[in-house]
């Protein structure tokens, strides 16, 4: 499954590198949460060592390491159960956070230190409710793993 690619956002952008941001800000996001896969992680172990350490930016892992599309096979299980409830209003949220154009974002750290916080907290609310949603089905609401009796 594609959760978004470069192709969608061009004619809007103008230009590749435009297109470019959003999505990659989304992708060093997950390279910095550890919710890129092992497969993709031990493939671009480089590119993924140099998110991490700010020598690249995430548009430039989206295009070296993901050809400009974001799939299924690039996260980890919580990356992709994570998109797929959340990515869809990504767009939204980056508006809010840095203007009705998008793509007239720079594609630099100090941007990405401006976005990673919001998406953080999305994804500690998703961890929320994915554990709430877990011990509902596993019948353990009212008491934690090591409360339950034997």
């Amino acid at each position: 499954m594609t959760y978004d690619d470069l192709g969608r956002h061009l004619e809007a952008a103008r230009t590749f590198d435009r297109a470019a941001v959003p999505l990659g800000m989304y992708v060093g996001w997950c390279a910095n949460l550890q919710l890129l896969s092992r497969a993709f992680s031990d493939t671009h172990a480089s590119l993924v060592v140099r998110v991490r350490f700010r020598e690249i930016t995430g548009a430039e892992l989206l295009v070296a390491g993901c050809a400009g599309s974001l799939d299924d096979e690039h996260l980890n299980d919580e990356g992709r159960r994570f998109t797929a409830s959340y990515y869809p209003g990504y767009l939204e949220d980056f508006r809010a956070t840095f203007g009705a154009d998008p793509y007239a974002v720079k594609d630099d750290w100090d941007n990405y230190d401006r976005i990673a916080p919001l998406l953080t907290r999305k994804l500690m609310t998703f961890r929320q409710h994915d554990v709430a949603e877990t011990a509902a089905v596993l019948g353990t609401t009212d008491r934690r793993w090591w409360q339950r009796k034997r």
